[in-house]
């Protein structure tokens, strides 16, 4: 029987065919048929999984740790030597140029309220005493929605995630101020397997573990833009689950159970 793949948006929009080359890398790997659908949005992609429809995720950390506890997923396996952090930005000729220059009434771009980097940004705020109320969110789907934002006008801040500003160009970078950042070193994107495929976990794992030993993993993960994977420890997936923890009872609750049958 095939089973279904996909991807974190943010990833399969900007490296599709690297995740289509994969899919095919594992299903070789595994003998395992696979099927990998790529999707635009967060809220569809995760409604999609939650509803039982896919077997094997590459998953954002806040999502990660919603198909383990909700979905019986496991985490398996996260890019090495790199983890999610949150750059706070405005616009570089703008009149912000730190904290001190904000608006009464902020206008803050994020990609999605169900996302990680929504979570950090939303910390980083709190650290430097905004008061809440004060902020407008405007959600725009994606990571390079909020730098767009920005550059036109429409938000004051914006939560950007590091990966897309580092992978940005130079112009657009420059187009950017950095008003604050995390560097927290925990938090990270992962495969996740679920319950149809927990028995060839352990096989998944290791063929990922092993790209980077082998030459046609090793150009594959050069097009994904990775170095190589290592193993998910359990110990990971409990600190995030306290983070997780900890934003939905610190501030509104923005996760909700999706209608059953949500595709």
């Amino acid at each position: 029987m095939t089973r279904q793949f996909t991807a974190d948006p943010n990833y399969s929009g900007k490296n599709l065919p690297g995740w289509y080359l994969m899919n095919t890398y594992l299903q070789k790997q595994l003998d395992l048929p696979l099927h990998f659908t790529p999707f635009t949005g967060f809220d569809e992609a995760r409604a999609a999984v939650l509803a039982g429809g896919y077997d094997l995720v590459y998953a954002n950390p806040f999502d990660a740790i919603q198909y383990v506890q909700r979905a019986g997923f496991q985490s398996l396996a996260k890019p090495a030597g790199h983890f999610d952090e949150v750059l706070l930005c405005s616009l570089a000729d703008g009149p912000l140029q730190g904290y001190a220059d904000l608006p009464e009434r902020i206008r803050v771009a994020s990609a999605s309220e169900k996302t990680l980097v929504h979570m950090v940004g939303q910390f980083l705020l709190d650290k430097a005493d905004i008061d809440p109320a004060r902020l407008d969110y405007q959600y725009t789907e994606s990571y390079q929605g909020v730098i767009k934002a920005l550059v036109q006008g429409r938000a004051e801040l914006g939560f950007v995630f590091n990966e897309v500003y580092a992978a940005a160009s130079e112009l657009v970078r420059g187009r950017l101020r950095v008003i604050d950042r995390s560097d927290d070193a925990f938090a990270f994107h992962s495969f996740c397997v679920g319950p149809r495929l927990a028995g060839e976990a352990g096989r998944i794992r290791e063929a990922l573990v092993a790209m980077a030993g082998d030459e046609k993993g090793r150009a594959i993960l050069q097009d994904i833009g990775f170095a190589g994977f290592e193993a998910v420890t359990p110990e990971e997936i409990d600190c995030l689950t306290m983070l997780a923890d900890e934003y939905v009872h610190g501030h509104t609750p923005v996760i909700e159970d999706e209608p059953k049958g949500a595709a």
